[in-house]
């Protein structure tokens, strides 16, 4: 074929020298035939994007698209698809996806697609420089594909150092196994909370609740998750700090039936000063950092508001993982007869009633006393768990006539109801902890 190869490459902007690398690395592979490559990274200053994009996505021969990860923004990569789709020419449309990806995203879906290894990216090199696949059947170049000459050996180095940075991108996007992200959208200098898109990888959708592939408007997801993941609105409120280069703030920690987790700030993407993205990661408090807070010996000075709601937490962490959790998983899987079962409620019971004496002995605590350790704002939340605790208990001693598998739902529903005196807890200290904070310029 006398004409260039017209081949114009589509990418996220996350992946511009894995573009820049492809044009070069095929480029090189060059013969008789030229290859006329366009990447919109390299469009001229003072250019005209969207006339650029028409021009050269028309023009093209080959639409190729590189997907690294399958979080990667879609949106500039749909439209250039769109504007390829209007020509009435024969449309060669081309997928390089990355090895962990099972398949490209549905608008890519019923193309051709090439996983990113050094197999798969040879394999395209061959179809495109030797067997003409998209070029009718026509060469580019047919020394790639003849084994023992010189393009042959580039053609393989070519495909391997490819695939090493298809393997980089995927390392680059698992550093975390729980991640969520927060595309800010602006009405005016407003946040708009319903175009402002939450979306995350698996893991960490299913912490919040959400199906794989979730994108919800962070409105939507604030009704949804309620009041008991104030994180959101602490999150919110700190954008405009977060634009300008602040650190970003602690986070109130929220449980699951199961688990309690931190959100974490961990990167946050600003062009000029306005904030367009925020990823944060969900952290496990591990069971050996429990066990430390668990034996710490408060202060002799400590004011006794924090003393008392510290020794609180600690009888609900030793509760947890020293009564609750080893008796779940004793009548799960520890093969116990019915009559086993009910003893273990047994012990259960009488291990709470020695840790509320341990809490005693260090310092008398009644009912009103003990209610008095919340802040008002939390009394309402105070309530329904102190009535949830009566009801799981009740629950719990009434599961011997049901046996094993009853017993061991009772069993987590008490661990879902230690879970949420552990939020009201983390919610009161957030209250303690704001009343020691000193603003510049104020004294002690």
């Amino acid at each position: 074929m006398s004409e260039p190869l017209r081949i114009f490459v589509s990418h996220s902007s996350t992946y511009v020298e894995l573009a820049k690398s492809l044009k070069l690395s095929l480029q090189a592979l060059e013969s008789t035939v030229h290859l006329d490559i366009r990447i919109s990274a390299e469009m001229a200053g003072a250019t005209d994007w969207r006339q650029w994009i028409e021009e050269n996505v028309r023009s093209a021969d080959v639409f190729l698209f590189l997907y690294p990860h399958a979080r990667m923004e879609m949106n500039w990569c749909n439209y250039e698809l769109g504007r390829f789709y209007d020509d009435q020419k024969r449309h060669y449309i081309v997928c390089l996806k990355n090895l962990d990806i099972p398949k490209p995203p549905p608008a890519f879906e019923p193309y051709q697609a090439y996983d990113g290894d050094a197999e798969g990216l040879f394999k395209f090199l061959k179809e495109l420089f030797t067997e003409g696949v998209f070029t009718g059947q026509q060469a580019v170049n047919a020394e790639v594909g003849k084994i023992g000459t010189d393009y042959y050996k580039r053609a393989r180095e070519v495909a391997q150092e490819l695939a090493e940075k298809f393997a980089q991108a995927r390392v680059r996007e698992r550093l975390y196994d729980r991640r969520i992200e927060i595309t800010p959208q602006y009405t005016g200098a407003m946040l708009d909370r319903e175009r402002t898109i939450v979306s995350g990888n698996v893991e960490g959708l299913q912490v919040i609740g959400l199906e794989p592939d979730s994108r919800m408007p962070l409105s939507t997801l604030i009704s949804t998750l309620g009041s008991e993941h104030r994180w959101l609105v602490q999150l919110e409120e700190s954008l405009s700090k977060i634009a300008i280069g602040a650190l970003p703030p602690s986070l109130a920690p929220f449980h699951t039936a199961r688990e309690i987790y931190v959100p974490v700030i961990t990167r946050a993407e600003n062009v000029d000063d306005v904030l367009r993205r925020v990823a944060l990661i969900f952290i496990t408090i591990p069971g050996e950092y429990m066990q430390t807070l668990a034996d710490w010996v408060t202060p002799a000075t400590m004011p006794e508001n924090f003393a008392e709601l510290i020794r609180l937490v600690r009888t609900l962490l030793r509760t947890r993982w020293d009564v609750l959790e080893p008796r779940s998983m004793e009548v799960r899987y520890g093969k116990l007869t019915k009559e086993q079962c009910s003893a273990v409620v047994s012990t259960i019971v009488a291990d709470y009633e020695r840790l509320a004496r341990e809490m005693q002995a260090e310092g008398p605590m009644g009912p009103e006393r003990f209610r008095s350790l919340f802040d008002r704002s939390l009394r309402p939340e105070f309530e329904a768990t102190g009535r949830d605790f009566m009801e799981s208990m009740q629950t719990l001693t009434s599961a011997t006539d049901g046996g094993c598998v009853e017993i061991a739902k009772a069993i987590d529903r008490m661990l879902a109801n230690n879970a949420r005196w552990l939020q009201l807890a983390a919610h009161q200290f957030e209250l303690h902890i704001g009343d020691l904070t000193v603003t510049s310029g104020e004294s002690t």
